[in-house]
């Protein structure tokens, strides 16, 4: 009983709106993200419209984190980005999210993710963010608008990512991504994703390895 009303409680707070996004933008730091249309309208998927990662709808206990599927993808126009596009259930704009795609290609560990500010201590924002793994950590690298975009389309229920393929290694075309997959969770705190115990084990959703993508362009 004790354990149901501290989630119900802890959940009660997670189900508050936040209104970071304004006119088109939404601000990251010092740098503005453009959400005003969807990236790349002529961009063509690996293998027709089949996504690479997919997962059961249903599996988490927050459906604003519950991943249904993502694709890779690029635009024969502009061949020097990568798309990434993730379907969740049902898109909301909540404080303390954070949605992550994971890959390797040539031995590295890439990721391309969202935060969406933290709960404790309050802050509210939106990080865009693609990073390489270095030892088991991640290192940021470099993300502005002027080589990367992101799309937070809560109409259809989509994150869109365009990334300057010089930010995750420079892949040429027949290179392959390989062991995608992706990771979501409804964060709390500044010291961690998520809280300890299986109290919380369903308020991170994770999808098992993807299909490969072969670079097109």
């Amino acid at each position: 009983m004790q354990k149901a009303v501290i989630c119900l409680l802890v959940a009660t707070l997670f189900l508050m709106p936040i209104t970071a996004v304004k006119d088109g933008t939404i601000t990251s730091g010092e740098n503005k993200v453009k959400i005003d249309s969807p990236p790349a309208p002529n961009a063509v998927c690996n293998g027709g419209d089949e996504p690479e990662i997919t997962d059961a709808e249903g599996d988490v206990l927050f459906d604003y984190i519950d991943v249904l599927w993502a694709s890779f993808y690029e635009d024969p126009n502009e061949s020097d980005y990568l798309y990434i596009e993730l379907k969740i259930a049902n898109l909301k704009d909540r404080i303390g999210c954070v949605y992550a795609i994971h890959w390797y290609y040539n031995g590295t560990h890439y990721v391309a993710g969202l935060r969406n500010g933290i709960l404790i201590p309050l802050k509210i924002f939106k990080q865009w963010f693609c990073a390489h793994y270095e030892g088991g950590r991640p290192v940021n690298n470099a993300w502005n608008d002027s080589l990367c975009d992101g799309y937070f389309d809560l109409e259809d229920s989509i994150i869109r990512w365009k990334i300057h393929k010089s930010c995750i290694g420079d892949p040429k075309p027949g290179d392959v991504l390989t062991n995608s997959y992706v990771f979501t969770a409804q964060r709390i705190s500044a010291m961690g994703f998520i809280p300890f115990g299986r109290l919380f084990a369903s308020f991170s959703d994770a999808t098992p390895d993807g299909k490969d993508y072969i670079v097109q362009y």
